[in-house]
């Protein structure tokens, strides 16, 4: 990702995209979020913990591949919005 498309992308994941969800959108992002930390918990208290730090792995090599994506979209959508000026 080029500098300014990573200044851009930080500053909107900051300060701006908490904008872009409305109400319902917003509830529902709470509440898996919440479910998220609920569930691991839970997986941590049921699971020995070689089975836990495996099923971690999967979900955070997950998100990262989640955030890669939404990096890519957001350059994406800004080379694409750039270019039709």
């Amino acid at each position: 990702m080029q500098e300014i498309i990573r200044i851009l992308w930080e500053y909107a994941g900051q300060y701006r995209l908490d904008g872009f969800y409305d109400r319902d959108a917003q509830q529902s992002r709470e509440e898996c979020a919440r479910a998220v930390c609920r569930n691991r918990e839970a997986l941590e208290q049921a699971c020995p913990p070689d089975v836990f730090k495996r099923v971690s792995a999967i979900c955070d090599c997950a998100e990262e591949l989640r955030l890669r994506d939404m990096e890519a979209a957001f350059a994406c959508g800004f080379r694409l919005g750039s270019s039709l000026r």
